[in-house]
């Protein structure tokens, strides 16, 4: 008998971990604010707009004052060699944190952030093909699986030349 319960024991917890309710779905969009295809041009600054959205149906309180300061965590990988490396996070006060404001479901907020041209210029083969992750730890002060993250992607392309 008791070999028979640890067997369906294990069965169930599966089926219940299955059905929890879905967390509320806080996105992250990124897109090209000067070029929509995201084309580098030697010596300009990627102007990028990211967008973080509440497209679930329930209100989510987070620290967006935070967010908005310290920026996104950006990782730069080279499609070329398949190389990564991050670029520096802008500091933020600590005490923002525990300043929570509510995202109503289908609101966003954007903001932008430069990516300067020798970030990606100093580590990327010719011609460029780069990948630009940005991620935003939405429970800032947690790290690893008790974090909350939410990332975007954006492929940059070098230009052709006119000449």
């Amino acid at each position: 008998m008791t070999q028979l319960f640890t067997t369906m024991l294990i069965a169930v917890v599966p089926a219940v971990a299955q059905n929890k309710e879905p967390d509320p779905m806080i996105e992250l969009h990124a897109r090209c604010v000067d070029d929509a295809h995201c084309r580098f041009h030697e010596g300009v600054t990627l102007n990028i707009e990211l967008e973080l959205r509440n497209g679930g149906s329930e209100p989510v309180s987070l620290p967006l004052e935070y967010i908005r300061q310290r920026g996104p965590s950006v990782r730069v990988h080279d499609n070329h060699t398949q190389r990564t490396t991050s670029l520096r996070t802008t500091l933020a006060a600590a005490a923002l944190r525990e300043q929570l404001q509510v995202l109503a479901p289908g609101q966003s907020i954007r903001f932008s952030i430069p990516v300067k041209p020798q970030d990606i210029s100093r580590f990327a083969l010719r011609p460029v093909d780069v990948s630009l992750e940005f991620s935003i730890n939405l429970t800032p002060g947690l790290s690893g699986e008790d974090a909350d993250m939410v990332s975007s992607r954006l492929r940059v392309v070098g230009a052709v030349s006119s000449s």
